[in-house]
């Protein structure tokens, strides 16, 4: 709900500006004294104080009335706003390879001073995925020589972005168990109500390890109508890599230099695209980060997510409360005038 203070008639604000008119035309043909004296400065100096104190008051008390009556015509309002989505929705769960050769250096952009592994750059794109889907359930599973629940599928992105963020090579045994970590991603899906079940399996190798075939774990996915988009990222060839620690941060020399060798990088791009043909889902290439942010805003507009906003609007009126006081500094001018206040001419 979001609540907000306006004017339904805000034109007659403008009558604000004719205020100081009034005034002005008031004070300039004010009644003058109709009896007249020979000598009349006792009477001014009795009068003075008392003269001054009360055109003040009488004054404020009109004005603040004509105020209030002119704030009252532009009928003040406290709108409270209800705004209501439906959505179709889609669940998707996100499958990301963290295996040792995610720690390939070849989407290094050659401007760059901190090294950037293949792993750093699907973190990064995978996040901007997330942030454009607002209105979907999703979930994301890990793999290497496993795979292991993130999170499951929920609307709670900014704590599946946090969990996104830890992520790192060594979490788990090194492989890539491709199959295993479709199984997971089907299971977590396999009671979702939505129309649209999407797996997106991003890797940079082949299936080495796992107890599931990728295919048998294909047809589980096919059978509970989950599509899946699998991403293949990476050159193929000679590419360097480099050492992670523990913690997944690239191991540095005694000098501070990072510690990077040469090795050979394959993808098993028959795989992945049996995979996706076999859910009615796309297989694509990524060999930089461009390509792959590109990649990613496509599966993001072949599933766009239908939502329908209903707004209600609630008003609360004030214009009352502003007449019912102007009315009570009208009464009390008037009663002042007549008695405490009363000219002395």
């Amino acid at each position: 709900m979001i609540s907000a203070f306006e004017f339904h008639s805000k034109e007659f604000l403008w009558l604000l500006l004719l205020l100081p008119v009034v005034a002005h035309i008031c004070k300039r043909y004010k009644k003058r004294a109709t009896l007249s004296f020979s000598h009349t400065e006792t009477l001014k100096k009795a009068a003075e104080s008392h003269r001054s104190n009360s055109k003040r008051i009488l004054n404020f008390l009109r004005y603040s009335a004509l105020t209030l009556l002119i704030f009252a015509l532009a009928r003040p309002q406290l709108i409270h706003r209800f705004t209501e989505s439906n959505s179709s929705g889609v669940d998707i769960m996100l499958a990301v390879d963290i295996s040792s050769s995610m720690m390939g250096l070849d989407f290094q952009e050659r401007n760059e001073q901190k090294l950037t592994t293949r792993l750093d750059i699907a973190k990064q794109v995978t996040d901007e995925f997330i942030r454009n889907r607002p209105n979907d359930r999703i979930g994301m599973c890990a793999f290497a020589g496993d795979a292991y629940l993130v999170s499951p599928v929920t609307m709670n992105h900014d704590w599946l972005e946090e969990n996104l963020k830890r992520l790192h090579v060594g979490l788990v045994e090194d492989g890539t168990a491709i199959g295993n970590a479709i199984a997971m991603c089907a299971n977590r899906l396999k009671n979702s109500e939505s129309k649209t079940k999407l797996i997106v399996l991003l890797t940079d190798g082949g299936n080495t390890a796992g107890n599931i075939a990728p295919l048998i774990a294909t047809e589980t996915a096919t059978a509970l109508n989950i599509k899946i988009y699998t991403i293949g990222i990476g050159k193929k060839g000679i590419i360097p890599f480099a050492y992670p620690d523990e913690q997944g941060n690239i191991i540095v020399d005694p000098f501070g230099r990072p510690l990077i060798v040469q090795g050979q990088a394959d993808i098993d791009e028959t795989l992945l695209e049996a995979i996706a043909q076999k859910t009615e889902g796309q297989f694509f290439r990524a060999e930089n980060r461009k390509q792959l942010s590109d990649i990613y805003t496509t599966i993001d507009q072949l599933e766009k997510t239908e939502v329908k906003v209903k707004q209600f609007a609630t008003a609360e009126d004030f214009f009352i409360w502003l007449i019912g006081c102007a009315l009570l500094f009208l009464l009390l001018e008037c009663f002042l005038r007549h008695s405490k206040f009363q000219k002395i001419p």
